[in-house]
C-alpha cells in the first residue's frame, strides 16, 4: 500500500474527528510476517501474514478517549465514534497535548527488509539436520513493519523496520535421560543469525543439551556460581518495570526517590536505546511521537532516571517511552532495547582450581514479585570441573532478589544473550554471583 494511500485514510479519520469538535491522533502499523519451521533437515511448515492496527486518540472537552482495530490503516469512521464515546465514559480528565509531537532530530539509519527467500530456507533447513538421538527444530521468521502517525495540525509521518528472528530447540535423548535447551538469535538480515547459528551457537546449543540428558552428578557441592545471560535476561524482565515513571507514579517500584543513589554494583551500567545498532527495530520516535534517544537508567552503579511516556512525565525530556502492545492498545511506558552492561569481566570459565555451576536454563518460576524483586525459579544447570569438563547438575531452584543480584554481581562471562517480548529485547551477559539460594 502506498504512503498516499495510507495518508489518505488517516486524514479522513482526523477530518471525521475535527467535524465532532475533537483533536486527533492517527497511529497505525502494517506488518509482513513469514515463517518457516524446519526439523530434522526438513521444512515442517511455512506461513506468511500480513496484519496490523489502527488506533485512534481523540480528545475533546477534557476527555480522552481511544479505540483500535485490527486492520492496518483503516478509514473506518466509526473508530472516532467509538473513541468519542469511551472519552465520555472514562472519569479522568485530560489535557491535550497543545502541539503535534516534534519532528526527530536524527536521521534513520538504513532498514533492511528481510525476507525467507529459498537460499534462506535451505540455509535453516540445513542447519537442522542432526545425528541420531539429537532433535534440532529452527524456526525462522523474517518481519517488515511500517509505522505511521498522523497528528491534526501536523504531518504524518513513518518508519519502516526489517527484523529477522531464528529461535532454536535442541532436544538430546539418551538411554539415561532427555536434555532440552532453546536458544534465540536476531538481527536486520539472514547473515547475522544464521552467520552465527552453523560455528558457534548451534554447536553450543547441542553439546549442551548432550550434557542435560546424562545422569545428575551424585555430588552437587560448587564454588562459584555464573548465572548465565539466557537466564538473567528473565531475571532482568521481572524488575524492569520498576525503572518506569508510570509504576513510580503508581507506588509500585522500590527504586522511586532513590535518584543519585546506588542501586547496582561499581561499574554496572543499565541502558534502553531504541536506537542501538545491535536493535533491529530501531525506532526514531516512540508510538506517541516523542523523538528517541539512548536512556541511561544507571551509570556506574548509580541510579540516573526512568523511562516515562506523555502521561506519565512531567516533562518532554523525561518522554520517548510509550509504545503500543501487539494489538495497538494505548501506549504503555516500556523499555526498547534494554541492556544490562556489567562492570569488569572475570572470565568465561571458573577461576583456577575452583568448581562452576553455570545456570543454563530457567524453566518457569516458581513465586516472582516485581515490586520487591523476590523470586524462585526451576532452572538446569551443569558443573564444569577444574579442568573443563562439564556434567549435568540437574534440576535445581534458584531464589533469591533480583535488585539484590544487582547490587552485588561480581563480575560477567560476556557472553551476551538476547530475550524479546513483542518491540522490547533484553540483553545481558552471564554474571557471577555467589549469594543465591540454590536448591536440588
Amino acid at each position: 500500500m502506498s504512503d498516499v494511500v495510507r495518508e489518505l485514510g488517516s486524514r479522513a479519520l482526523l477530518d471525521e474527528a475535527a467535524r465532532r469538535g475533537a483533536d486527533c491522533e492517527v497511529w497505525s502499523v502494517r506488518r509482513e510476517t513469514e515463517e518457516v519451521v524446519c526439523r530434522g533437515g526438513t521444512v515442517e511448515r511455512r506461513s506468511d501474514v500480513v496484519s496490523g492496527a489502527t488506533a485512534v486518540t481523540v480528545w475533546c472537552e477534557g476527555t480522552e478517549g481511544y479505540a483500535v482495530q485490527a486492520l492496518p490503516d483503516s478509514a473506518d469512521p466509526a473508530l472516532v465514534r467509538s473513541a468519542l464515546a469511551v472519552g465520555r465514559a472514562l472519569p479522568d480528565r485530560v489535557v491535550a497535548p497543545d502541539d503535534p509531537p516534534p519532528a526527530p532530530e536524527r536521521p534513520v539509519r538504513a532498514v533492511h527488509r528481510p525476507c525467507l527467500d529459498e537460499a534462506t530456507v535451505g540455509a535453516v533447513r540445513s542447519l537442522s539436520e542432526a545425528r541420531t538421538g539429537l532433535d534440532i527444530e529452527l524456526r525462522a521468521r523474517a518481519e517488515r513493519s511500517s509505522v505511521r502517525l498522523h497528528r491534526q495540525g501536523g504531518e504524518a509521518r513513518g518508519y519502516r523496520t526489517g527484523l529477522f528472528q531464528l529461535q532454536a530447540r535442541v532436544t538430546s535423548t539418551t538411554a539415561d535421560g532427555v536434555g532440552f535447551v532453546s536458544h534465540q538469535a536476531f538481527g536486520d538480515r539472514a547473515a547475522g543469525p544464521l552467520g552465527e547459528a552453523a560455528p558457534r551457537d548451534l554447536a553450543e546449543l547441542c553439546e549442551l543439551a548432550d550434557v542435560l540428558a546424562t545422569p545428575p552428578v551424585a555430588d552437587p557441592r560448587y564454588d562459584d556460581v555464573l548465572v548465565t545471560g539466557w537466564v538473567m535476561v528473565k531475571l532482568l524482565a521481572l524488575v524492569a518495570p520498576a525503572f518506569q515513571l508510570d509504576t513510580v507514579n503508581e507506588g509500585r517500584s522500590p527504586l522511586a526517590g532513590r535518584t543519585g543513589r546506588r542501586v547496582c554494583a561499581p561499574g554496572v551500567d543499565l541502558v534502553d536505546d531504541p536506537a542501538a545498532p545491535e536493535y533491529p527495530l530501531a525506532a526514531p520516535w516512540d508510538d506517541e511521537g516523542t523523538p528517541t534517544r539512548a536512556v541511561p537508567l544507571v551509570t556506574d552503579g548509580v541510579l540516573r532516571r526512568f523511562l516515562g511516556n506523555r502521561r506519565s512525565a512531567p516533562g518532554p525530556t523525561d518522554r520517548g517511552s510509550g509504545w503500543r502492545g501487539a494489538s495497538g492498545e494505548m501506549p504503555r511506558v516500556g523499555p526498547s532495547h534494554l541492556s544490562l552492561r556489567p562492570g569488569p569481566v572475570i572470565g568465561a570459565g571458573p577461576r583456577e582450581g575452583r568448581r562452576l555451576l553455570r545456570v543454563v536454563q530457567a524453566n518457569g518460576a516458581h513465586t516472582s514479585n516485581g515490586i520487591t524483586g523476590d523470586f524462585s525459579i526451576g532452572a538446569n544447570a551443569v558443573l564444569e570441573e577444574p579442568g573443563g569438563v562439564c556434567r549435568n547438575a540437574g534440576n535445581i531452584t534458584l531464589a533469591g532478589n533480583v535488585f539484590e543480584l544487582l547490587r552485588r554481581i561480581e563480575g560477567h562471562d560476556g557472553v551476551v544473550r538476547v530475550s524479546r517480548s513483542h518491540t522490547a529485547f533484553l540483553t545481558s551477559p552471564g554474571v557471577w554471583a555467589n549469594h543465591l539460594t540454590i536448591g536440588r
